[in-house]
């Protein structure tokens, strides 16, 4: 499905997400055409109508009906963020790309970033300890950490595991790191203790809607919701710090 956009007499059209979103009430359909695109289509005829898309506007289907409106909520959203009226500049040529990164789930992105800076971290450590008597120890450490960690699983599942298995190492490779990156740990672990919170403070999934923890989320609520969080934890300049170092490493995410 696509959706188009007129905005100030400028026009788009983008593909609709709503596909992933409802990989949740994936039927037996998914089962029986095992993914044959032409039987898919031919069963599927006989569902997705232009009647049946009226009848789900018309009497609010769930969940399809609270999903395409959450989406048109988006989209105006991040075409709001961009002033259209006052921004003599705006355009809507990278507008697809654009809504990709704002409905990105954040804590993927961070997770990401974090654990590419780390292995980053953790090579530089091991090559600079090579062959140095006095550096045995935490050579033997990052190798183990570079060759034998599954690096596929999320960075705070590492984290949490090694924390409870071997500690002592875990804090060693932390005093080679640099102090940027274990800002950015800290920050990312300490959000990471607040997503279920989270999930439940945005409320969507009780109401039928994208439950992605989205920038677009973080620009708009997240962000002023973890400032609180993280005061009440840490006091306030350790809270703004932690905030400032997840937005920048998602703005710099978006960005590039």
């Amino acid at each position: 499905m696509y959706i188009q956009l007129i905005v100030d007499a400028k026009k788009a059209q983008i593909k609709s997400r709503i596909n992933q979103y409802l990989k949740l009430y994936q039927s037996e359909i998914q089962n029986i055409t095992s993914d044959d695109r032409q039987l898919k289509k031919l069963i599927l005829l006989g569902f997705f109508t232009e009647e049946l898309f009226g009848k789900i506007l018309e009497e609010k289907i769930h969940p399809l009906s609270p999903l395409l409106r959450d989406e048109i909520n988006v989209i105006t959203k991040i075409i709001e963020l961009q002033h259209p009226f006052e921004n003599e500049n705006f355009t809507l040529n990278n507008f697809s790309s654009d809504y990709e990164k704002h409905v990105t789930e954040i804590t993927d992105m961070l997770d990401e970033s974090i654990k590419e800076s780390y292995l980053k971290s953790l090579n530089r450590i091991f090559l600079n300890s090579i062959d140095k008597e006095d550096e045995k120890t935490i050579f033997t450490i990052a190798n183990f950490f570079i060759h034998y960690i599954n690096w596929k699983n999320a960075f705070s599942n590492f984290y949490e595991i090694t924390y409870e298995v071997i500690p002592s190492e875990l804090k060693l490779v932390e005093n080679y790191l640099d102090k940027d990156l274990l800002i950015s740990i800290k920050a990312y672990l300490a959000y990471h203790s607040k997503v279920n919170i989270l999930k439940r403070y945005m409320e969507k999934q009780e109401h039928g809607r994208i439950s992605t923890l989205s920038y677009l989320d973080w620009i708009t609520d997240i962000k002023e919701f973890i400032v609180r969080e993280f005061t009440k934890l840490f006091g306030e300049k350790k809270a703004i710090d932690y905030v400032y170092c997840l937005d920048s490493i998602l703005d710099g995410k978006i960005r590039k």
